[in-house]
């Protein structure tokens, strides 16, 4: 399908709809056009338009190539692949940094506590989890389970900084397990009110720094089943990542020949100038000399018929010599 179709029909229907119709999971197709750049309907589009109410479309980009050819096949495949239920291992030992961290690691009983052991604990290189007495066992189990399977993928975990990241082809994504707390707001008898934090039973797993994701735990499914789909995720990243890097290395290495390239020309840009100039210079010099030598031997012999060669002139006419063979570029 090619991408001005693709645009026409997203603009047609209901994604919804379309991704029904197509058989392609919602978050994929949704990927697929922010990908391309095709814009979406926003929020209440077809409701206006149901009830005649008036509704602008956005028009595509004038730099995109309508005629791109975009395989829907990839992404149903994608959700065939999401259909299959991942495989988690299950570690008969214990991660040595699971040890580590267990021994090291206090009770949080706040907000404010948990972020502030967050920091001591960063300048101590332990793995980052941070959730109070009830759920600290469930996240060293879940923290065991996670890098078992994360060193089966060929990942590893790395400190930097005081921050936690899982490395792969030199390319690493900050990590961290906390303890979800939500945001209240609570009024006292004046009537002033306050935001408070409120922890929660649920474990939550964070990656990145800037731009994060994260996995929550639900009433019906744990983080420890989605393991598999955050190292899927972890994978993804760092892979991509990596061919950034490499892509970057590469157009990097192109601009330096490009560079070295133009520097060889103008280098023979230079010595062409310099040999053009020299030629012009010589040219302009052998004729000087040819000139000076005429008017020596036009001197020499009028000094000779007017009998007033001396010796002073004989010098003279030595070291007149002496400069016309400096000046000439043939002598």
């Amino acid at each position: 399908m090619k991408l001005k179709d693709l645009y026409e029909l997203v603009w047609s229907k209901p994604l919804k709809q379309i991704c029904k119709e197509q058989d392609i999971a919602y978050a994929d197709f949704k990927q697929l056009c922010t990908e391309n750049k095709i814009p979406l309907p926003e929020m209440g589009y077809w409701t206006k338009l149901k009830f005649g109410k008036p509704v602008s479309k956005t028009a595509l980009p004038l730099e995109i190539d309508y005629n791109k050819e975009l395989d829907l096949e990839v992404s149903k495949k994608v959700k065939e692949n999401i259909k299959t239920t991942p495989k988690i291992l299950y570690p008969k030992k214990i991660h040595p940094l699971v040890t580590r961290a267990k021994k090291e690691l206090n009770i949080t009983k706040s907000y404010i506590e948990a972020v502030g052991r967050m920091k001591w604990n960063r300048q101590k290189n332990l793995l980052p989890i941070h959730t109070d007495q009830k759920l600290q066992k469930r996240a060293l189990e879940f923290m065991n389970t996670f890098l078992f399977n994360m060193e089966q993928r060929g990942m590893k975990i790395t400190f930097d900084h005081g921050r936690c990241y899982v490395e792969l082809y030199n390319q690493k994504i900050e990590i961290n397990l906390r303890q979800k707390y939500h945001r209240e707001r609570t009024a006292n008898d004046r009537g002033w009110s306050r935001q408070e934090f409120v922890k929660s039973d649920k474990l939550e797993f964070l990656t990145g720094y800037h731009s994060r994701k994260s996995w929550l735990d639900t009433n019906r499914i744990k983080i420890e089943v989605k393991i598999p789909n955050i190292l899927d995720y972890i994978e993804k990243d760092l892979t991509y990542w990596r061919d950034v890097r490499k892509q970057q290395a590469e157009e990097e290495k192109l601009k330096e020949i490009e560079l070295l390239k133009q520097q060889e020309i103008e280098r023979l840009q230079n010595i062409e100038e310099d040999r053009t100039t020299q030629l012009y210079t010589d040219a302009e010099n052998w004729q000087r000399a040819n000139l000076l030598r005429k008017f020596r031997d036009a001197k020499r012999n009028k000094e000779i018929a007017d009998g007033t060669l001396n010796e002073e002139l004989k010098t003279w006419l030595l070291w007149v010599t002496s400069k016309i063979n400096e000046l000439d570029p043939l002598n």
